[in-house]
């Protein structure tokens, strides 16, 4: 009996002792998720969409005789062409119309001009027939004037010259009259016929037009349709408009991927960059690559979206991309940093308050905010240059928040069994 009272004694004693060290050891231990800071490798890539392209071509354009918009009526399948195989047929029936139109606005010039020479020939005579009749009355008036008062009285005599008054301004109208008419039926005919050359004109492109309907290859070689910017290319139905290019004839020896990086991440972009680029729907065909080109500024790809890319171009190693070809989508992963022996952690562990950037360390039972320099960043890993060392234990979230009334610090984050390196 006495034995069994001392063994309880014990285990009651152990109890409050295990108690209060787990309640010292829980005390001890930070409130909220931590990181254990260690030198290590950092390696940063960015990762880009977009399609293969070749870094020479020969563009397929809308001929310039066309000189309006036209409508696509068939294309020649992507692949194998060889010179002079068409390539797009455009649509006839605006061009037709054109023709037919510009014939009849021509002829109804050339009726018009005949119409204006006519009119003008038979005022002329009009006024020509006036002027000879008033000349002819005139001549007779003055040949048997009366002027011998002895003969004549007073009134005859001024009657007689009154009206050869009449005559003579009748004369001298008819004779002013005829400039002006011939003039005005001048730019009469002078109208029809701008109007006559100007419908010949449009007559004449419609010919050339006509003749510029189908697109032919300028060489052998493998036809492409480039994509545009909303992720297509040209279809049946759709408007191109002249020297827009539609097709292209690639130098397949020189293919390049043409990719597109957020704006945010393409800061520390350059030319000759180590790239990988991966061809989509066929896993594992993987290409080592370089930046050959980087845009100097941003653009937005959707006019729907206010997001911008950086445009970037990856030259594949020679050698590389048989069997490839343009317009195969592609995904691109950019190295953007490599470094062996540096410090980085994760992005949730820097803060900026009143224009400083911390970290809170771990010590003597309480974080402590630190001051720290900080370098390059990656979607997930920051670098810090200054402030931290290997083996201090930084908050991985800020601990002077509350995440609630009343709630303790770190009380809704994992435990501190759960901290990571």
């Amino acid at each position: 009996m006495k034995h069994r009272r001392t063994l309880l004694v014990v285990i009651v004693l152990t109890g409050l002792g295990l108690l209060g060290w787990t309640a010292l050891r829980a005390a001890a231990l930070p409130s909220v998720p931590t990181y254990t800071v260690a030198r290590g490798p950092y390696r940063n890539e960015v990762l880009a969409y977009g399609v293969l392209q070749a870094q020479r071509s020969t563009p397929v354009t809308v001929p310039t005789n066309l000189q309006r918009p036209m409508r696509v009526a068939w294309l020649a399948p992507a692949g194998a062409v060889k010179q002079n195989d068409v390539v797009v047929i455009f649509d006839a029936s605006e061009v037709e119309k054109q023709y037919e139109d510009g014939r009849s606005d021509r002829a109804s010039a050339e009726s018009k001009m005949r119409k204006a020479r006519a009119e003008g020939d038979r005022s002329s005579a009009a006024l020509g027939l006036d002027l000879t009749l008033a000349q002819e009355e005139l001549k007779r008036a003055e040949d048997v004037a009366p002027t011998d008062a002895a003969i004549f009285s007073r009134n005859q005599i001024l009657e007689s010259s009154l009206d050869r008054g009449l005559l003579q301004k009748r004369v001298q109208t008819n004779d002013a009259k005829k400039l002006p008419v011939e003039r005005l039926a001048a730019a009469d005919f002078a109208l029809a016929d701008i109007e006559r050359k100007k419908a010949a004109l449009r007559v004449t492109q419609a010919e050339q037009s006509l003749k510029s309907l189908k697109v032919l290859a300028p060489h052998d070689g493998t036809l492409v349709y480039p994509l545009y910017w909303r992720g297509d290319g040209i279809a049946i139905g759709d408007t191109a408009w002249p020297s827009q290019t539609v097709a292209e004839l690639p130098d397949l020896s020189t293919l390049e991927a043409k990719v597109f990086v957020l704006e945010g991440d393409g800061g520390s972009l350059a030319v000759d960059r180590k790239a990988m680029v991966e061809i989509e729907g066929q896993p594992g065909l993987v290409f080592e690559a370089k930046v050959r080109r980087v845009d100097a500024v941003a653009k937005t790809r959707d006019r729907q979206s206010p997001v911008k890319y950086f445009e970037v171009a990856l030259a594949l190693d020679k050698g590389q991309g048989k069997g490839l070809k343009p317009g195969q989508r592609v995904r691109a992963t950019i190295l953007i940093d490599d470094l062996a022996d540096v410090i980085a952690v994760p992005r949730g562990a820097l803060f900026e308050k009143d224009g400083r950037r911390l970290v809170y360390r771990f010590e003597d039972g309480k974080f402590r905010p630190i001051e720290v320099t900080v370098g390059r960043r990656s979607l997930g890993r920051v670098l810090i240059e200054k402030g931290i060392g290997p083996g201090d234990r930084i908050a991985l979230a800020d601990p002077e928040r509350r995440e609630g009334p009343g709630a303790a610090p770190g009380s809704t984050g994992p435990s501190a069994a759960a901290t990571s390196r």
